[in-house]
């Protein structure tokens, strides 16, 4: 049979597996028979077959693929760790099997073993370890791979022109053994020469390689200074951050390219590395989340490389590269997947000999404020192993990581009912961030301090101290519309619209639903835009929260029919990405559920058992426990309804304001429960 292909090659898109690809691939087609053996009528290797792209998300093969495979004469299977773990390969390989042309399959074992690197179907073909390409070597030293690789894919050469490889490493000696000869011969033809001038060469060498040094570094300093620290540069520029990913998709390849010329492969794949690291921020900040996460997959590739060889510092290099695609999951939602990612963060880094602890604690607060978000009852626990750790290190390093820590345990706290505790926390994170301000003017260290506020002036709203939570929501609402002038960065975005939407409650609690209604509104365009780029169920959430808010607000202004309207877009949104919410967002999803079939559908009975959902995925949660208490009332369930209602009324002078806005609202709308009395005495009366 005629085939158009002689080698296909089947491999995992990783950093070395690829680059090992290329070079064998080049060896094969530039590799020419020795005279002999053409004579004898055997004919050179016409032409290989390698993707250079990785295959597609769906689990057929592409016409193209599958059309090579069909049309190739031997399959060189590249195996290294990492290879078991792509479908692709195993399926390219059970192609070739049902093919009939098992026997034609050659491994280029490159790294493990064939037991940790072959891919399943690879393992149970008959004879295989016949034919493995063995190239490994302790460092996994490329130079000394591809030195292997010239003589072990005569393998696959054998294999592809049928010429015995005996012939062929026979060849190959006597080839080598010429060259060396020739070599030799002019070596000893210029030896006189080179002992007349070999002082002026010594001379010439040392200057030459100080003069290559540092050109090198001075082109390593504009790469660095024009693609790796850009972000750095830009970060206080409105606008810059898609820029920045433009630049950094355009140029990545041409710089690697350049970088991999260096002498210092270790310095270069760090730098590639970091390379990548600022491509996959950039992106999350665009909200690009699954470039995102490619570019760190990459970063990943590159620096499990510097792992292996032992590259200073390449493990707590990993452990952070880690705690970033943990960052890019829980910005996208993905609060399981980014709590594997955080764990293995920390483990990784309490496994590194002398790891700066104040990086563990961002790490460890970044699983906290995940653990929130996913309603997961450790996130105290890393909260307090986090603030421990920071005890431990000095102030001027831990500044930063300490206000966002403070932040984020406020948050969880307030978000459990325990406002004193929740203010306490709060307060001491925004003296941190007013600290850390006065010397450091980063739009991102405000935008964090304005988050800070935003929480604190909540908790004081729902412990009565509604004065100082308004001037306060006031103060951070202005500062946040400048920055999301910036309209592209979808953080400060997500920032103005929590605070609009806290600020609309603050008015809402007092009773001004007329000045809460176009806060409301504006939240809901907020968060809008947001969800409209993302598309993700976090901030779906969002969108829905400030929708639910605004017919929340219209139900106590009277207006039942727009409440009813803003009810069904809000549960709507809700109930679009309602499998993909984490555990909190679920809960309140069933506690605004509870209340539209109260107030609107006037189904008690319902609306209790929607309530006692939400309660079972987050028992601590203020709104499902308040819904819950509204809907035993109105179910006769009167002795949980005190209950429930002591516990809330005992939270603060806000929450029991926000029952008083409730029931008057209730009773206006027609809701009656003879209880009702009782239920006005526990709160301490209208």
């Amino acid at each position: 049979m005629d085939y158009k292909y002689d080698v296909f090659f089947s491999y995992r898109h990783k950093p070395l597996d690829s680059q090992l690809t290329q070079t064998v691939f080049n060896m094969l087609e530039s590799y020419r028979l020795p005279e002999s053996l053409r004579r004898q009528g055997y004919t050179d290797i016409q032409r290989a077959f390698r993707d250079t792209e990785e295959l597609p998300v769906s689990r057929i093969l592409t016409n193209t693929i599958d059309e090579a495979l069909r049309s190739t004469n031997c399959l060189v299977v590249v195996c290294s760790t990492d290879t078991p773990s792509s479908e692709w390969v195993d399926r390219e390989v059970m192609k070739f099997i049902e093919l009939d042309r098992a026997d034609k399959i050659y491994p280029l074992l490159i790294t493990g073993d064939a037991d940790s690197s072959f891919p399943p179907t690879l393992k149970s073909v008959p004879g295989v370890m016949d034919r493995v390409m063995d190239i490994r070597n302790e460092a996994n030293d490329y130079r000394q791979m591809v030195k292997k690789a010239e003589t072990e894919i005569l393998k696959v050469i054998a294999g592809v022109t049928g010429c015995p490889e005996s012939e062929l490493r026979r060849e190959h000696t006597l080839r080598r053994n010429r060259r060396f000869t020739t070599r030799a011969g002019i070596s000893a033809a210029v030896m006189i020469l080179v002992a007349a001038v070999s002082l002026t060469l010594m001379n010439l060498a040392g200057n030459y390689r100080e003069v290559s040094c540092r050109r090198e570094q001075a082109s390593m300093n504009i790469l660095r200074e024009l693609t790796y620290d850009l972000p750095n540069h830009l970060t206080n520029v409105p606008g810059a951050y898609s820029r920045i990913a433009g630049i950094l998709k355009r140029n990545t390849e041409e710089i690697n390219q350049i970088l991999r010329l260096s002498a210092d492969k270790n310095n270069a794949n760090y730098e590639i590395a970091s390379n990548y690291e600022k491509l996959a921020n950039a992106g999350s900040v665009l909200g690009d989340y699954e470039d995102s996460l490619n570019a760190e997959e990459m970063a990943i590739g590159y620096i499990k490389i510097l792992v292996d060889e032992k590259y200073p510092g390449s493990d707590q290099l990993l452990a952070s590269a880690y705690n970033n695609r943990g960052n890019i999951k829980h910005a996208a939602g993905k609060y399981t997947e980014a709590a594997e990612d955080y764990d293995r963060a920390i483990s990784a880094m309490e496994n590194t000999p002398g790891a700066d602890l104040s990086v563990l604690a961002r790490m460890a607060g970044n699983a906290a404020a995940n653990a929130v978000s996913n309603g997961d009852v450790k996130a105290e626990d890393y909260f307090r192993y986090a603030l421990d750790l920071l005890k431990e290190t000095p102030d001027e390093k831990t500044q930063k990581t300490k206000a966002q820590l403070l932040d984020n345990y406020g948050v969880y706290l307030y978000r459990s009912g325990r406002y004193a505790d929740a203010e306490e926390y709060l307060r001491q994170a925004c003296t941190e961030y007013e600290s850390l301000r006065q010397n450091n003017d980063s739009l991102q260290v405000l935008a964090d301090h304005l988050r800070a506020m935003s929480s604190l002036s909540s908790c004081l709203m729902d412990a009565g101290n509604f004065e100082e939570a308004e001037r306060t929501f006031l103060q951070a609402t202005e500062a946040a519309e400048k920055l999301a002038e910036d309209e592209e960065n979808l953080t400060y975005s997500l920032l103005l619209g929590e605070l609009y939407n806290n600020y609309g409650l603050c008015m809402n609690i007092r009773g001004h639903y007329e000045q809460a209604d176009p806060l409301y509104q504006k939240a809901c365009k907020a968060y809008g835009k947001v969800y409209d780029k993302t598309k993700t169920a976090s901030d779906a959430s969002l969108y829905a929260t400030a929708l639910l808010n605004v017919g929340e607000n219209a139900f106590k202004a009277g207006d039942q029919e727009r409440s009813e309207a803003y009810f069904r877009l809000g549960l709507d949104v809700y109930a679009s990405v309602y499998d993909q919410l984490g555990v909190y967002d679920r809960s309140q999803c069933e506690a605004w559920r509870s209340y539209d079939l109260l107030i609107h559908q006037r189904d008690p009975e319902e609306a209790f058992r929607a309530a006692e959902r939400a309660c079972e995925l987050q028992p601590d949660s203020v709104l499902a426990n308040l819904n819950r208490a509204y809907a035993c009332l109105y179910t006769g369930r009167y002795d949980e309804c005190d209950r429930l209602f002591r516990i809330l009324a005992g939270l603060g002078d806000g929450q029991r304001e926000t029952i008083r806005r409730d029931l008057e609202a209730q009773t206006n709308a027609g809701l009656v429960s003879e209880h009702l009395p009782a239920v006005w005495e526990i709160i301490g009366g209208r």
